[in-house]
């Protein structure tokens, strides 16, 4: 849908533009709720100004009656919309405070009605022009995947907090109570898909036991590698895609990362090193950020969440799509320690 001429008016005046030029189309959205876009602007400094560019993510409020994996429903609907209120809030009121610690884009303009939103956003292909998209056919360097992990360090602990002293959730309602596209709250659909067996059987404890730890933060809510933009060298990167920002542990944005950055094989043989590096990332931005925070505690608890947060996960997918590749032999690995970990806390219950 093209944009009206009221929103280029807008967004020329939020951009201090003369007009847009062109428009091209980068993708749809997911099951075809919308277009991103990149604008090109023709500047007000004349024919010699280099010309700027903005992305726009234009959402339709819509029936999914595409959903690629066929989860066509009222619940899928009103989630996917809420998801779009979310990012637009995000971008509006925490996306500044963010920047301070983890590079994203700025907000140029936004509008929010009955029908759709509007996002235009500052263009990161000049600074950050690399990105993979493939999923399981697309792989990050070494270099790479260490930039994805200081980026979730720094955001992680820009918000971290201890929930019995600041109840972060209270004070962020545009935002989701509970962070990720596929915590148990949000999925019941999926959970009665799941087959019958341990997992399902320990879905409701490993839910508890991630809203329970004492340390929670903002989580991204869909860390994944194709969420990411990498400046040439590797050696930095910005994220993109907010809709699913909101509380928890940030191992859940860990375990998420790792399961898309490589295959099974390599995850088994790597994932523990990778692990230790967040962990070593986290207690850095802490002592320089957060020092009345006891960073060697945040880092207790959550390590001890990293399995419960994949088995978590390894709920939502056996019932989304029960044979996708993430559920290799690692994820089963992490799912059977966090099942130990539930069974031994339900008999001391």
């Amino acid at each position: 849908m093209p944009l009206s001429p009221q929103q280029q008016d807008a967004i020329c005046q939020a951009s201090n533009c003369r007009q847009i030029e062109d428009v091209a189309l980068i993708q749809s959205l997911w099951a075809e709720q919308g277009e991103l876009v990149r604008l090109i602007l023709q500047p007000n400094g004349g024919d010699n100004t280099a010309r700027q560019t903005l992305i726009v993510k234009q959402i339709h409020f819509q029936s999914a009656v595409n959903h690629p994996r066929g989860w066509n429903t009222q619940r899928s609907d009103q989630r996917k919309r809420q998801s779009y209120e979310v990012e637009l809030h995000w971008y509006r009121h925490f996306a500044a405070l963010a920047q301070q610690a983890a590079a994203m884009p700025s907000l140029i303009y936004s509008e929010l009605t009955d029908n759709g939103a509007l996002l235009v956003m500052e263009d990161l292909a000049s600074d950050f022009p690399i990105r993979f998209t493939q999923g399981r056919d697309d792989r990050p360097d070494q270099c790479q995947i260490e930039s994805c992990i200081r980026w979730l360090a720094a955001f992680h602990g820009q918000f971290i907090h201890h929930a019995e002293q600041s109840p972060l959730a209270s004070k962020l309602s545009y935002l989701w109570p509970i962070g990720g596209y596929w915590h148990l709250q949000t999925r019941p659909d999926e959970y009665q898909a799941m087959a019958v067996g341990p997992l399902k059987q320990a879905a409701k404890h490993l839910d508890a036991l991630l809203q329970q730890c004492p340390y929670q933060t903002l989580n991204h809510g869909d860390a994944k590698l194709a969420n990411f933009c990498f400046a040439e060298t590797g050696r930095s990167v910005a994220a993109v895609d907010y809709q699913y920002v909101g509380v928890g542990p940030g191992v859940k944005d860990l375990m998420l990362l790792l399961s898309s950055v490589m295959p099974d094989e390599r995850l088994l043989a790597e994932a523990d090193g990778l692990v230790d590096y967040y962990f070593e990332q986290l207690q850095s931005e802490l002592q320089a950020k957060q020092p009345a925070i006891d960073g060697a505690d945040v880092v207790r608890h959550w390590r001890s969440l990293y399995a419960v947060a994949w088995a978590d996960f390894h709920r939502f997918l056996a019932g989304w799509s029960p044979k996708h590749w993430k559920m290799g032999k690692y994820c089963q690995q992490q799912t059977e320690r966090a099942l130990i970990m539930v069974n031994g806390a339900v008999e001391q219950q």
